[in-house]
């Protein structure tokens, strides 16, 4: 009588073990991409640029017109550059992803 209540209390733990990792799941998460690398280039001159995303000021490029972001929310984007003497802009519209991006943004006085 013994050997059958504890066999029946083992098969219970099993089936409630079995279950509750059917419910839960393996506890793997896959992250989900928020924000993104960006590197800007503004590849027909040698000035330096501020950049702008959506209107919002990120930064300011090298002298050289080049400059990475990091953080920036995945979707679509319009890029601003405004080189620092107020001479040079341009704008450019891309859909930023996860992982690394490049964005040229081509300037005219």
């Amino acid at each position: 009588m013994k050997k059958n209540v504890l066999i029946k209390g083992i098969l219970v733990l099993i089936a409630i073990a079995l279950l509750s990792i059917g419910f839960t799941g393996c506890g793997t998460i896959i992250p989900i991409c928020t924000t993104a690398m960006v590197n800007i280039t503004t590849p027909n001159d040698n000035y330096q640029y501020w950049i702008y995303i959506d209107g919002n000021y990120w930064g300011t490029t090298n002298w050289v017109g080049n400059i990475t972001l990091y953080g920036v929310p995945t979707g679509y984007h319009a890029f601003y550059a405004l080189s620092t003497d107020w001479a040079w802009d341009g704008t450019t519209y891309f859909t930023i992803v996860c992982g690394v991006n490049n964005v040229a943004i081509w300037t005219a006085p």
